[in-house]
């Protein structure tokens, strides 16, 4: 017989745990399923050399909505922000913060119009229930309808490096032109120098899966979901692969848009209308990690730093040119010469991961490709992609080489296979002007609605996703209680 239960979550991140710990809250019966045998998808810490500890897959999240994070009872569960310094560009001869007044006035518009757009996507509604595209106009306002053909170079004010460390800001482990149209766009996803957890991500995750064991959510791991059971348009279950079936009254994905309906769901049971936009959306994972493990804290060339530089966020000689040339690389299956790089060096702001004496950094590598034109991601391709990454650091910390204990590179087919992520896309899709906002898929159905009923998607691609941490869950889980409550998921 199927387990029965209120709500059914596939993916125990950030977004699936947010989700469990509202609609267990709201006295609701929810699993949170996971493929993984721990919680956590991006939001993990683990131990990559003896003693040395980071993140693999981010260094920090977007930042928890106030609100949301005392909703979801994370401080009490041990979640503690750790004090980084700011964000900072470095040359070999030279660095410069990320603090003008210019380019503080333009992250501050940046600011206000994700907040708008933030409050628009937590805006439950219920979706317009036609195929009419004059019908199906969102009500949700552009939080930037000027910038859809502004390029991200003309909104880099301040001195020249000051412009090219806030391209550099948004662009980190992206591959975009900056002298495109609409690339403006980029300033209002998230980008590094967020929100950095003491402990690394892997403690946020440990904050979640408290809070949401505490709230009676029953987390349920190293269990696959392979199906997603629909009859006359509406969810009934999940199949896993243990040959298991949950049934539920609604389910919420927090896998990407590719991975919930292409490989979940059998074409047939799928509305035609729903595959156009599935099968359009365009994913663009551009993403490296490096992680690396030192014996001493690194020691960059240039002197005069600014004040707490090795606890920021580190772009590494950034330029607009280098931009174009490492993204029209990416475009043909290349890795370019000039790498974007981001560096952190992790145990100054955390001296936890870290043994005594020692030191983690860890490197997030811009523009590289999910398929290489000339073959597979081979060790000897690795190997390479690692020692140019590695070369291009030692520019600027030039002593770097005598102090590494070990390295470990996560590449985009590693991301994909251990995160389910499309194409190793941690966006969830290409941040591009037709697909933002009102424009991700389905928006138009009000967030975080699908043409299946009962089904909801929260994750990465969810309209909310680009605009905070945890809220693309708060969103599918509050719609769920709402919709519940009105007798509209029997």
């Amino acid at each position: 017989m199927a387990e029965r239960y209120d709500a059914a979550i596939i993916g125990a991140g950030g977004d699936g745990l947010a989700a469990g710990i509202l609609l267990a809250r709201a006295g609701l019966k929810t699993v949170v399923v996971e493929r993984n045998p721990q919680p956590g998808g991006r939001l993990v810490t683990r131990q990559f050399q003896r003693g040395f500890f980071a993140s693999p897959f981010a260094d920090d999240l977007p930042p928890v909505p106030a609100d949301l994070f005392w909703s979801l009872d994370l401080a009490r569960h041990g979640a503690r922000v750790a004090e980084t310094s700011g964000v900072f560009a470095l040359w070999p001869d030279r660095a410069v913060a990320l603090d003008s007044s210019a380019v503080r006035r333009r992250l501050a518009d940046a600011g206000r119009r994700r907040a708008m757009a933030l409050a628009n996507a937590r805006r439950i509604e219920r979706p317009v229930k036609s195929w009419n595209p004059l019908a199906q106009r969102s009500a949700m306002p552009w939080p930037a309808e000027d910038w859809t053909h502004r390029t991200l170079a003309e909104l880099a004010t301040g001195s020249a490096d000051e412009a090219a460390a806030l391209m550099a800001a948004a662009l980190t482990g992206r591959a975009a032109d900056p002298l495109s149209a609409g690339s403006a766009l980029l300033l209002l996803a998230p980008f590094q120098g967020g929100t950095i957890w003491r402990g690394g991500l892997g403690a946020l995750m440990a904050a979640l899966a408290d809070s949401a064991r505490a709230a009676g959510t029953e987390v349920s791991l190293g269990r696959e979901v392979t199906d997603i059971r629909s009859a006359r348009g509406r969810v009934r279950a999940i199949a896993l692969a243990d040959g298991a079936e949950i049934s539920a009254r609604a389910v919420i994905s927090t896998l990407d848009l590719k991975r919930t309906f292409l490989t979940l769901f059998p074409w047939s049971e799928l509305p035609p209308p729903a595959m156009k936009p599935v099968v359009n959306f365009r994913t663009a994972g551009a993403v490296a990690r490096l992680l690396i493990a030192l014996n001493a804290p690194p020691v960059p060339a240039v002197g005069n730093l600014p004040h707490g530089l090795l606890r920021g966020t580190l772009h590494l000689a950034p330029g607009a040119r280098n931009f174009v040339a490492a993204h029209n690389a990416w475009q043909s299956g290349a890795i370019a010469q000039h790498l974007p790089l981001t560096v952190r060096v992790d145990s100054a702001t955390d001296p936890s991961l870290a043994p005594v004496g020692g030191a983690v950094m860890t490197v997030t590598i811009g523009a590289v490709p999910h398929a290489l034109f000339d073959g597979v991601w081979s060790r000897e391709k690795r190997d390479g992609l690692t020692n140019r990454a590695l070369s291009q650091i030692e520019e600027v910390f030039p002593a770097l080489a005598s102090s590494i204990v070990g390295t470990e590179l996560f590449a985009p087919p590693d991301i994909e296979d251990v995160l389910g992520a499309t194409h190793g896309d941690l966006d969830g899709g290409e941040i591009a002007p037709d697909q933002m906002f009102a424009f991700r898929p389905f928006a138009d159905r009000k967030a975080p609605y699908t043409p299946v009923e009962g089904l909801y998607l929260a994750g990465r691609s969810a309209t909310a996703a680009p605009l905070g941490g945890c809220v693309a869950g708060a969103v599918a889980a509050e719609a769920v209680i709402a919709d519940i409550a009105a007798g509209k998921l029997p």
